[in-house]
């Protein structure tokens, strides 16, 4: 799909084109039967006529239905047929906050608390409909010129009780490297707390100018969230509060039991981090550093951790006899 600007498709005029990502490219059009702009998005050309982009982009309607809400675009409707569908999108005015962040480096603490309160009360109305993004990322996020905060592209996301898509020739792994949680990496479909690790890695990257984990190729970074626990925000911004910080990497612990409870308690620890307790917090995070640090050790080991452990009991017992038999040949 190579539309110009001027062409007609439907009904809509197209304006320009406005970019491309790893499954679709998108165009800014203007619907004169509502008098709106609004935006067309088209799967790739070698995903025309494939099943599973039809039934993503049924989904995605589906989805679309189910939301409305200030800080989510809004989806009105699946054009063409099962050979060239495409979905007519809000279009929203602004910036992705991945075009910001490349602009201001990073973020102060008010601005990226504000624009992750607006984040997280979006994922916690999605949350309560069940509907779960699992791909939330800067380039999914327009900010508008008033600080709105919108989230876009449902095209992932996981309906609770939908059957599962064999997604053709795209990898059955879904999710961006840099924001996966583990258990996402691992291949687990994914759920709130998957949409809070992500959001928490976001405002990471906002508060702190870089992700928590690099490296050169997607797979050396993927490793890292599942093996590692990140550095704290303090060591690339000292200025950053103690108490935002805090919060922010509550959201990214490994295992998803320890992360915030629901995306409510997350927002709601967002829009007070005064009354976090940063101590408590505090303590927990290096309870699990520390456990991550001696997970990496037993790893070294290459055996698994109940091996270890007999292989320690087996030297332990082995000392205690050595020691009674020293102390009865002693007596002798």
């Amino acid at each position: 799909m190579n539309l110009q600007a001027g062409e007609q498709i439907d009904g809509y005029t197209v304006l320009q084109k406005l970019g491309q990502g790893g499954m679709s490219e998108v165009y800014r059009a203007e619907d004169a039967q509502h008098r709106r702009e609004v935006v067309l998005k088209f799967p790739h050309e070698d995903m025309m006529g494939d099943p599973a982009t039809y039934e993503r982009f049924r989904r995605e309607v589906k989805i679309g239905t189910i939301l409305t809400h200030p800080n989510i675009q809004k989806l009105y409707e699946l054009k063409g047929d099962t050979r060239a569908p495409y979905l007519v999108l809000e279009y929203v005015e602004g910036q992705t906050l991945r075009e910001v962040l490349r602009h201001e480096h990073r973020l102060g603490d008010d601005r990226a608390r504000q624009i992750g309160v607006q984040l997280a009360e979006a994922l916690s109305y999605a949350h309560t409909r069940h509907v779960f993004h699992r791909d939330l990322k800067p380039e999914n996020i327009i900010i508008t010129a008033d600080g709105q905060a919108k989230v876009m592209d449902f095209g992932i996301a996981f309906v609770e009780g939908a059957r599962r898509i064999t997604w053709g020739s795209l990898s059955s792994q879904v999710g961006t490297p840099d924001y996966m949680a583990p258990e996402q990496i691992k291949g687990v479909r994914g759920d709130a707390r998957t949409d809070i690790y992500a959001l928490g890695t976001i405002l990471y990257e906002c508060l702190a100018g870089r992700l928590p984990y690099r490296g050169d190729n997607p797979l050396v970074i993927m490793n890292q969230h599942v093996t590692m626990s990140p550095p704290p925000i303090h060591q690339w911004y000292q200025h950053v509060s103690p108490a935002l910080e805090e919060v922010v990497m509550k959201a990214l612990r490994r295992e998803p039991q320890g992360r915030w409870p629901s995306m409510q308690a997350f927002m709601a620890a967002l829009e007070h981090p005064e009354g976090v307790d940063v101590a408590g917090l505090q303590a927990e995070r290096l309870v699990q550093e520390r456990a991550v640090a001696s997970g990496r050790v037993l790893e070294e080991f290459g055996l698994p951790l109940w091996q270890i452990i007999l292989i320690v009991v087996a030297i332990l017992l082995a000392l205690i006899v050595i020691g009674i038999l020293a102390q009865l040949a002693h007596r002798a």
